[in-house]
């Protein structure tokens, strides 16, 4: 049998230039996973994916958040008998209760994987961390939505996270295009324009 575990590659260090900050940019990405027809990643670093594969017609959803609604979060998940695995959880919020909306909400709860792309706030040296992709290999799925007209001024809340037995093998990876941030920037903002992600 074979041993998986790693050698460390590198010291872990504290950038004094880029310390940490907390949050989310106001709006994600939120991707059917059966759209996501390959990936294309870092020869340096597997978890630095360098594009996304979109079937044709490839169904993405820009969800526009404000301040710190929508949030991102992950965790190990230990297994007694198998390789450790990591639990993706993406919280978000529908700020409008319309009848088109609602609908929306009620597609994203029908039983579908989705992956998620989100823009730190903070962004590492060269704005290289700047993208990560949140479900990519087993995708995330609707696990709560609540709507209340007596809480949270009467929006949709909704959490969508790795389904117990079936989380990332990894943490979330990054996205960042081998032309840098500005042109991974464009692509997330052009919901991954399908061109692009041929690349």
């Amino acid at each position: 049998m074979s041993d998986c575990t790693s050698t460390l590659l590198h010291d872990i260090n504290f950038d004094c230039v880029n310390s940490p900050i907390g949050g989310i940019e106001q709006n994600i990405l939120i991707i059917k996973k059966k759209d996501i027809t390959g990936a294309t990643y870092s020869t340096t670093n597997p978890l630095v994916v360098t594009a996304l594969q979109l079937a044709t017609g490839a169904s993405v959803c820009r969800l526009q958040g404000i301040k710190q609604a929508n949030g991102k979060a992950w965790e190990l998940v230990k297994k007694e008998n198998a390789p450790d695995k990591y639990k993706h959880t993406f919280s978000g919020v529908i700020f409008n209760p319309g009848a088109a909306n609602k609908q929306s909400a009620a597609t994203l709860a029908q039983g579908d994987k989705y992956v998620i792309v989100v823009e730190q706030m903070w962004k590492g040296t060269g704005s290289a961390d700047a993208f990560e992709i949140l479900g990519l290999a087993s995708g995330l799925e609707m696990s709560t939505m609540t709507n209340s007209s007596k809480e949270n001024d009467n929006m949709i809340m909704f959490e969508m996270a790795s389904v117990d037995g079936f989380e990332e093998p990894t943490p979330p990876r990054n996205l960042l295009l081998t032309t840098g941030y500005s042109a991974t920037k464009e692509y997330f903002d052009t919901k991954l324009d399908t061109e692009e992600s041929a690349g």
